[in-house]
């Protein structure tokens, strides 16, 4: 049953869809207005008409819209990297995540949706705005609670330890290898992306000669299909380069 402040995706066709919490406002858009009050108390699932009488259907709000809608002010990581992210980190309720460099809160949301309802993930971001556009963006979605807000720039070392991921996402990866080392537990790892060639270079070296292991780099790469009577094919546009993933896994020094 849907509440006041439930979060619905509201949608119609691929141009017209809307993340949107149900409160007593009208959604205005080029086939109508809703009025969002009148989702309380219906089901997942259900259409709904606009003044106009164009259908739009009320669905469950789902991780990729999450990622995809949330408010930028910065370049995202997107779903097609965030998905490796998670399964290489080996994120799971309960886990405690770093993550800095929190740009718009895109990974952000995920890991906090991830590691609840026990975990948590500590978000450190040296600019401002970034951080509180992050933060908005989380309170929309939902997932606030799992994450501690740092408006804080690491040099040296992190103030949690025995964490079981740590995702840097800067300029300069190398600089905060050291600090990723003292807060990972033995056996944990770390991620990275890097957008150029140099940059995957100098984190790749670094992280080896701390004595990281299984060093990992890929580039992940996504082709959608365009499905029609007689001419399927793949669509014209693809997105593919958004950046180089780098994983790693810290051992203990003996």
């Amino acid at each position: 049953m849907i509440e006041e402040k439930t979060l619905v995706f509201l949608y119609s066709d691929e141009k017209r869809n809307f993340l949107i919490p149900v409160e007593k406002k009208a959604l205005h858009t080029d086939k109508g207005f809703l009025k969002l009050e009148e989702l309380i108390g219906r089901q997942f699932g259900e259409k709904i008409l606009t003044n106009l009488g164009h259908p739009f259907y009320i669905l469950r709000p789902y991780m990729y819209e999450m990622i995809m809608k949330v408010r930028r002010q910065t370049q995202i990581l997107y779903p097609k990297d965030i998905g490796m992210i998670l399964m290489r980190g080996c994120i799971f309720p309960g886990a405690k995540v770093i993550e800095c460099g929190i740009g718009s809160g895109a990974l952000t949301t995920a890991l906090a949706n991830f590691v609840r309802p026990t975990g948590k993930v500590y978000s450190y971001e040296r600019n401002e705005d970034f951080l509180k556009n992050t933060k908005k963006n989380l309170e929309k979605n939902g997932l606030a609670e799992w994450v501690e807000f740092n408006h804080v720039e690491i040099s040296d070392e992190f103030p949690q330890k025995e964490v079981d991921f740590v995702m840097i996402d800067i300029g300069a990866q190398w600089d905060l290898i050291d600090a990723a080392y003292k807060s990972l537990k033995g056996g944990a790892r770390l991620a990275t992306i890097c957008p150029t060639f140099e940059q995957l270079t100098k984190t790749v070296f670094a992280l080896q000669d701390k004595g990281f292991i299984n060093v990992e780099t890929m580039e992940i790469l996504l082709r959608l299909i365009l499905v029609r009577p007689g001419k399927t094919r793949p669509e014209q546009r693809m997105p593919s380069h958004t950046g180089f993933l780098v994983f790693a896994t810290k051992i203990l020094k003996t």
